[in-house]
């Protein structure tokens, strides 16, 4: 099988992290596993950024940073799958791979 390049979706999926991963999960994840992968990547990826966020809270700009720089690794993924390469995140990937049936 192929891999698709070139669709925005992928980028889209990750730009508001859990938000748009469950927006493309519902529209077009169930139509495309490449693409259901990704979009329960992204959910998995905001989840842990919002709870590194609420548990750093009280650090000043310690939680919001690392937040910051998990959105920009869910970029960075964005980007290698809209070129066709799939990243596959360390632990949650293995539990967006068994739930999206896609294995990259």
């Amino acid at each position: 099988m192929e891999k698709e390049k070139g669709n925005i979706m992928y980028i889209f999926t990750y730009i508001l992290s859990w938000l748009t991963g469950i927006i493309v999960f519902i529209t077009e994840g169930q139509k495309n596993p490449r693409l259901k992968f990704h979009s329960l990547q992204a959910i998995f990826l905001g989840i842990i950024a919002t709870i590194i966020d609420l548990v750093l809270f009280f650090i000043p700009f310690l939680g919001p940073f690392l937040a910051f720089l998990i959105w920009v690794y869910g970029m960075y993924i964005s980007v290698k799958a809209y070129n066709g390469e799939d990243i596959k995140s360390p632990i949650i990937g293995d539990y967006a791979a068994k739930y999206s049936g896609y294995s990259p």
